[in-house]
């Protein structure tokens, strides 16, 4: 895959295309080589100066246990998202406009059972902001997109409880180095929320497997909430099974059967609700993806390409870009381990999956919202896994060097969706 044109003239295209999917070739020479050499003195930093490094990682950690210092981060985060936000639309953004307004003027919303929580509060949303403040569906799209990623940097923040106090840097880093966060740079389209939901179900399930007394219930209910934001949450649906198997264990049987009926009751009433406000039940058979619109699968699964492969892998990169350290978990004795990694391994799977055999319908860059999802568990599982070792300390330096190569590719493609339409 070439980078794209850059916009300034001393930019060169070709300057990192070595690396197969890159967005430093945006910015130019002089930047990638910038990025470089940040990355190699972040990692001699770490090397030089461990005991500093330690003692930072500690005084965050107890800053960062005060929720009103995780909710201040996370609101001032959205300045950023807003004014860096994503200025490009892909096909689906585009209709959404014409789709939103016309199905508002016919049933007051709308919806298909593909999204259809995340359809209908967008559509009421922009119902009600349209005539006070005149905004379109895009510009209303945009804020929820902002916002929602304030949400999603206290969730992640949150997780630092879930790791040691001198690694947690490694994981609430590693989760958002990737190019997966655009989504949160006003993106227009249906993926955003569900996207927080899934991070709020990754982080109440290792809260439950935490906390012998934490209920599996509200994870089941999370869960089923992603899944009527978006049917491709159903993906995660095997990683509820190993805590349903952990709740069992520990005697909690209703608690189980309680959370594994969630989804389906969740699902069922959405069905029921829809079904008598104009999207009627029918249409789960012949209009939905999950149906592959009839029973169509040979269009919408991916084609037998070593080419498509190749591309759908190169966006996997840039979207979760932890997927490239996986090999370093299968070293000596890095093989990850415990439940957090049985969880978080098995969330990753679904996600991998979806990437590498549902067709991108609008192509594989334009269609990248759709496998968003696949980066907040496979970062956890590989920086999770990382931060639990015990010699994590000689592989720190390295590790950094990557956080900041994966977060400088992030950037280059945030900053070309903001600047090349304007």
């Amino acid at each position: 895959m070439v980078a794209p044109v850059p916009l300034h003239a001393g930019a060169d295209p070709e300057s990192t295309s070595w690396l197969g999917m890159d967005r430093w070739a945006f910015l130019g020479r002089p930047w990638a080589l910038a990025f470089v050499a940040l990355a190699v003195l972040a990692g001699v930093a770490v090397a030089r100066w461990p005991m500093h490094v330690r003692r930072a990682s500690i005084a965050g950690r107890v800053a960062l246990d005060r929720a009103w210092v995780r909710a201040v981060l996370a609101a001032a985060s959205v300045i950023p998202f807003w004014f860096t936000r994503n200025h490009q639309e892909n096909l689906d953004g585009s209709l959404l406009q014409q789709k939103i307004a016309a199905g508002v003027a016919a049933n007051g919303s709308f919806v298909t059972h593909d999204e259809m929580l995340e359809l209908y509060l967008h559509s009421r949303l922009w119902e009600m902001l349209n005539p006070a403040w005149g905004w379109d569906v895009a510009h209303t799209y945009r804020v929820v997109s902002c916002l929602a990623g304030g949400v999603a940097v206290y969730l992640g923040l949150g997780l630092i409880r879930r790791f040691p106090a001198t690694r947690w840097p490694f994981v609430v880093l590693g989760l958002f180095a990737g190019g997966w966060v655009l989504i949160f740079f006003g993106d227009v389209e249906n993926y955003t929320l569900t996207n927080v939901v899934v991070l709020a179900y990754l982080a109440a399930a290792l809260r439950f497997l935490d906390e012998k007394d934490a209920r599996l219930w509200p994870v089941g209910v999370i869960l089923g909430v992603g899944t009527l934001c978006h049917l491709e949450a159903l993906v995660l649906a095997p990683s509820l099974l190993v805590l349903l198997v952990t709740a069992y264990r520990r005697g909690r049987r209703l608690d189980a059967v309680l959370a594994a009926g969630a989804g389906p009751v969740l699902l069922a009433a959405a069905l029921w609700f829809f079904d008598h406000h104009g999207l009627p039940i029918s249409n789960l058979t012949t209009h939905s993806q999950i149906s592959a619109q009839g029973g169509h699968f040979g269009s919408f699964l991916s084609p037998p390409s070593p080419d498509y492969i190749w591309m759908q892998l190169q966006l996997l990169l840039l979207l979760a870009p932890a997927v490239a350290l996986l090999p370093a978990l299968l070293v000596g004795d890095s093989r990850p381990r415990g439940p957090y990694s049985l969880f978080l391994g098995v969330a990753a799977v679904g996600p991998i999956l979806l990437v590498m055999l549902w067709r991108a319908q609008l192509g594989e860059y334009e269609d990248w919202n759709l496998y968003a999802i696949a980066a907040p568990p496979l970062g956890l599982f590989v920086f999770g896994a990382l931060a639990m070792q015990k010699r994590v300390g000689r592989q720190a330096p390295w590790l950094v060097a990557a956080l900041v190569l994966m977060a400088s590719q992030s950037l280059a493609w945030v900053l070309e969706h903001h600047l090349l339409a304007r």
